[in-house]
């Protein structure tokens, strides 16, 4: 199985400059081991599924932002594949991991522009626990999978300011 992009994130990728790409890239490539320390589930094509086993992205919204931007779109990419490459899977697919990423990604790039937020927990949204005075952000991960689509969701709990 591999993961292919829909055209719009396609497009976003693809029109990248190198040298930003490749920043992007270091941004992803630096958050493997956190994703391999939370190490969400790979997404496997069900049963009964139509069409072929790879998987499309449709979406990796974060709340309050929307769709990423191309330096966040590849750098989750990038985080992905070193997710699943450690996991022993290259070709593989985490649509939990997709959605883990846009929030860490979220957090380094809110970093370079000043203090780094302090996410005092991350996961899945079922695992969520009370947010009691920290902020809680959420990140969203559709998938088109043999005509069916697949969602996961991710949130972080942030430490107030």
């Amino acid at each position: 199985m591999t993961l292919r992009l829909g055209d719009a994130h396609r497009a976003a990728a693809d029109a990248l400059d190198a040298e930003l790409r490749a920043g992007a890239e270091a941004i992803g490539v630096g958050l493997q081991p956190h994703l391999r320390r939370l190490a969400p589930g790979l997404t496997r094509p069900r049963e009964g599924d139509a069409g072929e086993a790879d998987a499309t992205l449709l979406e990796l919204d974060l709340e309050r932002d929307g769709e990423p931007d191309a330096l966040s779109l590849v750098a989750c990419l990038a985080a992905h594949r070193g997710y699943v490459a450690s996991r022993g899977e290259p070709d593989g697919v985490s649509a939990g991991a997709l959605a883990i990423a846009r929030l860490l990604v979220w957090g380094q790039r809110a970093a370079m522009l000043g203090p780094a937020p302090r996410i005092e927990w991350i996961g899945p949204a079922a695992r969520r626990p009370e947010a009691g005075d920290r902020l809680a952000l959420s990140a969203r991960c559709a998938l088109e999978m043999g005509g069916a689509t697949r969602r996961a969701e991710a949130v972080a709990l942030i430490a107030r300011p």
